[in-house]
């Protein structure tokens, strides 16, 4: 069978999961919590916050594969659903938007947040988000999801051998102008347009294996292989080496090039592992709260109240403190989302 919604949750669990503690612990200097366990000179938990780097990659597999879905089951409808799938998605990002505007005109003694007229509408429109570093991913959403009806023509007409290709070599390309030949336009629109052509450039790629994953029934080809009796000592190697492989290999290879290898190998021990019930019921709470903690947790580390959470001193006190702070915060921000979205249907 195809993904269930709990396969996606669990996805998006650990998606989140990885993003808060690489924003946490991928850092090297001017430490600010105190590790427990050294490599030599490096903290354990560094190269754990570096294999978060896995983070986007997941979400942009999780939606191409969703959109896919939806688009082969509502093959006249999902176009028309799209401006609504848009619209409670930005609810929710407004919604955010406001509340740590007001937060900031209560705590921001820099006045950064809201800022002046032109910064919070900006932050509202999506334009210039310069309250949250995370939220550059909102708008390359936005553009995935847009963009969503033609890349499913596009995996429907090229094999999937030769789009994955040809979708892995851009994502090359677009790589190197993120990181390594930044280039600046010499005009404001040309740049934002530019930076969000290389963002959805360094997303398009799992994004089209998600969709290649449904069309192709991957997860379910997988499991029908290692399911049997046969393969039971191979499943568990590739659901616990497989991951243990990839994490040594990104400890060597520090760059974020291999995020989306790293996130196709954690997705496919996740697709074949049987979950203990707390950890899958664990995962499943993350997922469904995983938006929120998104759009907030960079607030309680590095702009609004910055260095909060490091006050708990150790990585996994400060990592619970942070998820603590955030899912809290998501049950306020759910009381105000879902009366709205079931107002306006």
């Amino acid at each position: 069978m195809p993904l269930t919604k709990e396969d996606t949750l669990h996805f998006k669990g650990v998606a989140i999961l990885g993003m808060v503690l690489l924003h946490l612990f991928c850092r090297l200097e001017n430490l600010p919590y105190t590790p427990l366990i050294w490599i030599e000179d490096v903290p354990l938990i560094y190269y754990v916050g570096l294999f978060g780097d896995m983070c986007v990659p997941i979400y942009c597999f999780c939606s191409g594969y969703a959109h896919y879905l939806l688009k082969r089951k509502q093959p006249q409808q999902y176009s028309h659903r799209i401006p609504g799938k848009i619209f409670r998605f930005l609810v929710n990002y407004w919604i955010v938007v406001i509340l740590f505007s007001v937060l900031g005109l209560i705590f921001d003694e820099s006045g950064s947040i809201p800022g002046s007229l032109g910064t919070f509408a900006g932050n509202m429109l999506v334009a210039g988000m310069s309250y949250n570093g995370a939220w550059w991913f909102v708008t390359t959403y936005l553009f995935l999801l847009i963009l969503s009806p033609l890349s499913f023509r596009i995996t429907e007409k090229v094999p999937g051998a030769i789009l994955a290709l040809i979708s892995g070599v851009v994502y090359g390309i677009a790589y190197l102008f993120r990181f390594n030949f930044q280039i600046t336009l010499g005009n404001t629109v040309l740049n934002w347009l530019w930076n969000q052509l290389v963002l959805l450039g360094t997303s398009q790629f799992p994004y089209f294996l998600g969709m290649l994953a449904f069309k192709y029934r991957i997860p379910e080809k997988l499991r029908g292989y290692f399911n049997g009796r046969k393969h039971g000592f191979l499943k568990l190697a590739v659901m616990i080496g497989l991951p243990l492989a990839a994490f040594i290999g990104h400890s060597i290879v520090q760059s974020m090039i291999v995020a989306p290898i790293t996130a196709m190998i954690v997705l496919m021990s996740l697709t074949l592992a049987d979950l203990p019930k707390w950890l899958s019921s664990g995962l499943a709470f993350l997922g469904r709260h995983s938006t929120n903690i998104w759009f907030v947790h960079m607030f309680f580390y590095l702009t609004l109240f910055e260095g909060l959470v490091f006050y708990a001193k150790y990585p996994l006190l400060i990592a619970l403190f942070m998820f603590a702070i955030c899912i809290g915060i998501s049950y306020i921000i759910e009381l105000i989302y879902k009366p709205i979205c079931r107002r306006i249907g």
